[in-house]
């Protein structure tokens, strides 16, 4: 039945063919579970492990990789075919062990569903395995008992439940069994309870209406396996990047054989050439590099409370420019707190301020004592302002006492002090003011407070000469004490938080289940602006609709999983780099859609499961030192590709200049490999400890489109792949001159070494490198060890006799450093001057 919320009880049941009194039989139960299945979320046949680690492979930047080891076993040469396969395998096996976690976080749904349930079948309660409900089973509910599938209420006794996890709503809802409007959202289905839930107070019947993957629950399981995981802001440039590459390298490769054929060099030189001039093409090192500087980041940011759960997660962070973010446990602590006090009178005193002797409070404080019930919420926000409860209420005796109850909205407490009787009302203000005299100053702070987003009860008392509560009250004639204002308070330093996100360009968007008025009133604390929208009103607008309305407010209200989908979505589709925080199931979807998920360190399992990164205490705050840490990885890994391209295109141009002016090649293919992949491997890693530039928070974020290297970049590193090229062919050509062919090949592989050692300098500072030195060589706690292991290399690379037979070079006389040297410090200072000259332009 559709919309059982929406029907009678009596007509629910008799759709379901169930006896309302006896329940079902077990011979129907059992045609049942064969009809609709275990009640159990269904395991979506998911990708095989092998299939997982397959798909590592899918990328043009993997392909050339295996090309170039391929080639280059074929041709003889084993050690740069190892090399380059470990490295793809290496890259491989990290990307498998990111999305097989990914496909985990399913399995943690189940946690939350109830192992046991209490049915009445045949007339008589019993308990049985929560999988062997069926729609149409007589649900028995209790206090402290797990929902086990989502039912309509029969009946209910001070029945309430808690439904943050699925609705995000922080307090307990009173349920009641009345029937309601068609349109009413989940949050606000009185008459129901749903699987997953937890019963907090009073008891209950309710007609099982679904289970399975049919139930709340079972939606959200169903939309997480629809979700694809979208590819982060850098795996999108750097394919794109990648493929730019892949053709640049057929094309100089094709180039270089066809130069060397018609340049009179043999076949099997030509093809030796172009595959030179392959692999020094192919940045081999860079998957490592990444790798390593976005576990650095990880590493910093654990340090900070931050957990990242896959790294191009880090990356992502820095690129984020709007934020998703869960209002309860998030921005506000997800505990009741009492803030305000009102007299009779209507004078409104702030809890944390209230005098110590303030008499006109007294009457309300002590009736406030007397109603405290175990467990609830509310009282339990009461008890913590009451200093000592037994002391106010150490001189009354209670007589008799009528439960709270949701369809009426109130208790009432019948007491003795002193000889004299009094009733004692608390509930529901529209409800207990109704049997009040003199309750216009109340009434006008009623009506400002709800505004405000407060959840109010009022108190009221009179006296009385019957013991029987029922007569006590049927009298009427009440005189109010006064109202308690509660709310889940904003965190302290949210407001903060959320200030420094919007500085920083970061647009943030509170999206919770609870009441519009409750939104905006933590919405406006926290620093956010707008009117409060609806779910409701969002499901009824396209994306774009949904964008421009987002575009004037940052608060949604009573959102549902679809409702956080939908905005993502939106948001997603007009190239938006998405955020979203939560702690609770109903977050999860979001939580897996969006390009980042945030999840909160006390929120569920299931969360944490779909979140690629988790927030150990909680606070918003920790989420901004993230984003922060995040930008000065992407401004690292910059850095880096800036570092690491012109020594691939210096290597490119001097193999080709080489074969338009000369018979022999000026370095070898497994030079290129040693260049690549272990002297600018270990040079290019300390890029990835670099500290955060000054203005990092002070910026917008990138846009989204923006190319991973703007034009000043890329000019950049034309001129120092020119600059490297033009030096080391000068170098080879000088020292061939002098003879020996082995010395000028060594010339040319360590001109090329300490030029990157140089301009690794230069890359440290995107714009210009500070004049002092003692700046030039500090602040970066990786930097000498790896000049110094760069130097000690080259010293093994150039004088150990076993690497010289294996790499075919010739140890060099000291002069020859000179000239090294030398060719370093000229290319520092041209990128220099050409930085300058460019921040004068």
């Amino acid at each position: 039945m559709k919309n059982p919320y929406h029907h009678p009880v009596e007509k629910v049941a008799f759709h379901l063919s169930t006896d309302l009194t006896r329940g079902l039989s077990e011979k129907e139960a059992l045609l049942r579970k064969a009809r609709y299945g275990p009640n159990r979320l269904p395991t979506p046949p998911g990708r095989s492990s092998f299939k997982i680690f397959l798909n590592q492979f899918r990328s043009l930047f993997i392909y050339a990789l295996m090309v170039a080891g391929v080639v280059s076993y074929f041709i003889g040469e084993l050690v740069d075919a190892t090399v380059i396969l470990a490295v793809v395998v290496i890259n491989a096996v990290i990307g498998f062990f990111q999305e097989y976690k990914a496909e985990r976080t399913l399995e943690s749904l189940k946690e939350f569903l109830s192992l046991q349930a209490v049915v009445i079948r045949e007339g008589h309660p019993r308990t049985i395995p929560a999988e062997d409900l069926v729609p149409g089973d007589l649900l028995l509910l209790k206090a402290g008992m797990k929902v086990p599938a989502d039912a309509r209420l029969v009946e209910a006794r001070g029945l309430s439940v808690d439904e943050s996890v699925l609705t995000g709503e922080s307090l307990p809802v009173e349920k009641s069994p009345e029937i309601l409007p068609e349109e009413v959202p989940l949050a606000e289905r009185k008459n129901m309870v749903f699987s997953g839930t937890l019963v907090v107070a009073g008891e209950g019947r309710a007609l099982v209406v679904a289970t399975g993957a049919e139930t709340e629950f079972g939606k959200i399981a169903r939309m997480m396996g629809e979700i694809r995981l979208p590819k982060t802001p850098l795996a999108q440039k750097l394919e794109g990047f990648t493929r730019w590459v892949t053709v640049a390298i057929v094309f100089l490769a094709g180039l270089t054989f066809a130069v060397g054929y018609f340049r009179k060099f043999s076949l099997e030189e030509s093809f030796m050439a172009a595959v030179a001039l392959a692999v020094s093409a192919i940045p081999e090192g860079l998957p490592v590099i990444l790798t390593v500087a976005l576990a650095m980041g990880v590493k910093r940011m654990a340090e900070k409370k931050a957990i990242i759960r896959y790294l191009p997660a880090v990356e992502t962070l820095g690129s984020t420019t709007v934020i998703f973010t869960d209002k309860t446990g998030t921005l506000t602590e997800n505990r009741l707190q009492i803030e305000i006090l009102v007299t009779p009178e209507g004078k409104a005193y702030l809890a944390r301020n209230v005098p110590q002797k303030e008499t006109s409070l007294r009457p309300l404080l002590e009736a406030a004592a007397l109603t405290l019930e175990e467990g609830h919420p509310l009282d339990e926000a009461l008890k913590r302002i009451l200093s000592s409860p037994e002391k106010l209420t150490a001189e009354y005796r209670v007589l008799n006492k009528l439960p709270f109850d949701s369809s009426r909205k109130y208790s009432a407490l019948l007491v003795e002090k002193e000889g004299q009787r009094w009733v004692i009302l608390k509930g529901a203000p529209e409800i207990v003011l109704a049997w009040c005299r003199k309750k216009e100053p109340l009434e006008g702070e009623l009506q400002r407070l709800a505004a405000s987003g407060l959840r109010l009860i009022a108190l009221a008392w009179k006296e009385t000469i019957h013991s029987d509560l029922s007569k006590a009250l049927s009298e009427g004639g009440f005189a109010p004490l006064g109202l308690l204002g509660f709310r889940d308070p904003p965190r302290p330093e949210a407001e903060i938080a959320v200030k420094t996100c919007l500085s920083a360009g970061i647009r943030v968007k509170m999206v919770t289940g609870d009441h519009p008025l409750t939104a905006e009133a933590i919405g406006h604390r926290v620093g956010l602006s707008g009117k409060a929208v609806t779910g409701e009103e969002l499901a009824k607008l396209g994306p774009e609709e949904a964008y421009e309305l987002l575009s004037r407010t940052d608060i949604v209200a009573r959102a549902t999983p679809e409702t956080k989908l939908r905005l993502i979505e939106a948001f997603k589709a007009r190239s938006e780099i998405v955020a979203m925080t939560g702690d609770g199931v109903n977050d999860a979807p979001a939580l897996k859609a969006a390009h980042i998920g945030v999840a909160m360190g006390s929120g569920t399992e299931v969360a944490k499961e779909a979140a690629d990164m988790v927030l150990l205490d909680d606070h918003f705050a920790t989420l901004v030192v993230a984003v922060e840490e995040g930008r000065t990885v992407f401004d690292n890994l910059k850095k880096t590709l800036l570092f690491i391209f012109p020594t691939n295109g210096g290597e490119c141009l001097l193999l080709l200049g080489s074969l338009f002016v000369a018979s022999v090649l000026p370095v070898l293919p497994l030079h290129i490999l040693w260049i690549n992949l272990v002297t600018t491997v270990a040079l290019a890693v300390t890029l990835a400890f670099e500290p955060a530039e000054e203005d990092v928070m002070a910026r917008p974020p990138r846009p989204p489109k923006a190319p991973l290297l703007d034009r000043y970049l890329l000019l950049q590193i034309a001129l120092v792949s020119l600059v490297m090229a033009g030096i080391s062919w000068a170098g080879f050509a000088y020292w061939k001159a002098r003879g020996d062919l082995a010395e000028a090949r060594t010339i040319t592989v360590n001109l090329i070494v300490f030029m990157e050692t140089f301009y690794l300098l230069n890359t440290r500072f995107l714009r210009r490198a500070p004049l002092n030195p003692i700046k030039l060589f500090t602040g970066n706690p990786a930097l000498l060890p790896g000049l110094l292991t760069i130097v000690f290399l080259q010293i093994l690379f150039t004088y150990l006799p076993f690497l010289g037979r294996v790499f075919k070079v010739a140890p060099l006389p000291a002069p020859a450093w000179g000239l090294i040297l030398g060719g370093g410090f000229l290319l520092f200072v041209l990128v220099e001057l050409k930085k300058r000259l460019a921040s004068k332009s």
